[in-house]
């Protein structure tokens, strides 16, 4: 049985709840920094069904300054694929349903988006087919995905959390601006 469309109100909610998960995930990074939360953590619980997992474990890890880099960098990048492939994937379903791909194709960003989204989908690696090597360079705001990036990590240093940011912000205001 087909699927209703979204209807654009919808695709906007969804693109907000995206955009208010990323800023909780911030929020957490930002309490985790601090030695403030630290006795927090370890007198606090979360329980589901028959479950409860203790955070102590979660102080413990970030009492350790090395671990604690490690973790807020492993934290930070489920928050970058959260929010990139989520708000991606909204956008192409919505223009696919709506029949409006060519407006996002057309997007300058859009080639360089999808293939960020790709190697977010695949441990954070780019990977290009022969279609995505014809179609580079890509560049956007400064920052160029080349042919010699081909099965190379992505770095934080090129695409962060301010560039996630970034990007999302133009996904949002192509959604709210652009389409029908």
């Amino acid at each position: 049985m087909p699927s209703t469309p979204l209807s654009k109100a919808e695709l906007l909610s969804q693109l907000t709840n995206a955009k208010n998960n990323y800023i909780l995930g911030m929020a957490a990074i930002s309490l985790f920094s601090s030695p403030a939360t630290l006795p927090i953590l370890e007198q606090s619980h979360a329980a589901f069904g028959p479950y409860s997992i203790q955070f102590g474990q979660v102080a413990g890890l970030l009492r350790i300054s090395k671990d604690r880099e490690i973790a807020i960098k492993e934290f930070l990048t489920s928050q970058i694929r959260s929010l990139i492939k989520e708000s991606f994937e909204l956008l192409k379903n919505y223009t696919e349903e709506t029949k409006q791909e060519a407006a996002l194709q057309a997007e300058p960003w859009y080639q360089f988006a999808r293939m960020i989204r790709n190697c977010l989908s695949h441990n954070f690696r780019f990977g290009f087919n022969a279609y995505d090597k014809k179609k580079l360079p890509q560049t956007w705001k400064a920052k160029t995905i080349a042919v010699s990036m081909d099965d190379q990590p992505l770095e934080l240093a090129f695409f962060g959390y301010t560039e996630t940011w970034e990007m999302f912000r133009e996904f949002e205001e192509f959604a709210k601006q652009r389409l029908v």
